[in-house]
């Protein structure tokens, strides 16, 4: 959806990218299946009552 309306109003990933992460790249769906996955795992099993941010450090800024 993102990348539509970059093409929409001209804008390349490359150009954009960096307003919304520090990381100046997007996110991939497995970077965000992998912390889904993290938290449903016994790995998790002490984590509680937290956020986890999956962006890049967007929210830091």
């Amino acid at each position: 959806m993102l990348r539509g309306a970059l093409e929409q109003f001209g804008f390349t990933e490359e150009e954009y990218a960096p307003q919304l992460s520090l990381l100046n790249r997007f996110g991939k769906a497995s970077e965000i299946a992998q912390a889904s996955l993290w938290l449903a795992s016994d790995a998790s099993s002490y984590v509680t009552g937290t956020t986890i941010h999956v962006d890049a450090g967007y929210t830091s800024r």
